[in-house]
């Protein structure tokens, strides 16, 4: 599939840029950049359990992330799921996030979308999506 079949289908290209990059860390498909190349921004500026950030990091995701390929509350998209799921450091989804994805699950790059804050406050909500049951 090519961005311009995407693009025929109706999918809203934020939506499933995003959902590619993340979908990828779920196949051990590694980042698009070169390993060992640090990311700006790779440690939390801030508690990822900060309620105040795990809200403004729902508020995105559900804008660009969860109407085609992640489903509401990181659940029921074509992506993998989020709730419930433990087996994401939260280093890996900043650096999946930012750097991107390529091969069978591609996805660009958003460092240059977002901000790493806006980054983290994807990152604070998908771990607390993690320690919600499924």
């Amino acid at each position: 599939m090519n961005f311009s079949d995407l693009g025929r289908r109706g999918m809203p290209l934020a939506a499933g840029l995003f959902a590619l990059v993340l979908a990828g860390s779920a196949f051990g498909v590694g980042p698009a950049a070169t390993a060992g190349q640090a990311t700006p921004g790779a440690q939390p500026p801030f508690d990822l359990a900060d309620p105040a950030r795990i809200e403004t990091g729902r508020k995105r995701f559900n804008k660009t992330c969860a109407g085609y390929c992640h489903g509401a509350e990181g659940v029921g998209g074509r992506a993998p799921d989020f709730k419930g799921r433990t087996d994401l450091p939260p280093e890996m989804a900043f650096e999946t996030i930012s750097k991107g994805r390529v091969g069978a699950d591609v996805m660009p790059p958003w460092g240059e979308a977002f901000s790493p804050e806006q980054i983290w406050e994807l990152v604070a909500y998908l771990q607390y999506l993690g320690r919600q049951g499924e």
